[in-house]
């Protein structure tokens, strides 16, 4: 395996990842486990060994963690380790928090964080307010 600033170099023109928009500087990035969906060196999760992803979960409780195995490089399916947290909003993140610590890049660790929360509150079901009566003109 070759390092990951000279696969970066290699693939950061011409990603099959990569989308442009018009009038905009920084392109995005499609890939699956991405933190912030922009095409930057920090993030990429192709070249990097130490992956993780936070995706929403299918029943729409909590989010799935998806990381990549340091044993099983060679073989892409087989690497990935996915779980579901889906026990409550603090402590899916207080737990999220202890699986970064343990063993992630210091530098990443606030955007897996955000984008958890962000999952979270996307799945809180929203009470619409009551209208007001209107008051009788005399």
């Amino acid at each position: 395996m070759s390092s990951p600033h000279l696969q970066w170099l290699i693939t950061r023109k011409n990603s099959s990842f990569i989308l442009k928009k018009r009038n905009v500087k920084q392109p995005f990035s499609t890939e699956p486990l991405h933190l912030t969906n922009r095409h930057c060196y920090k993030y990429n999760t192709l070249v990097h060994k130490n992956v993780i992803g936070v995706e929403p979960a299918k029943d729409k409780n909590g989010f799935v963690v998806a990381m990549k195995s340091k044993t099983k490089v060679f073989k892409p399916k087989a690497s990935m380790i996915r779980f579901q947290i889906k026990s409550g909003p603090r402590h899916t993140l207080a737990k999220l928090r202890n699986i970064v610590k343990a063993g992630y890049r210091k530098d990443c660790r606030s955007a897996v964080l955000k984008k958890a929360s962000a999952i979270i509150r996307s799945e809180k079901t929203r009470v619409a307010k009551k209208a007001k009566p209107a008051k009788k003109a005399e």
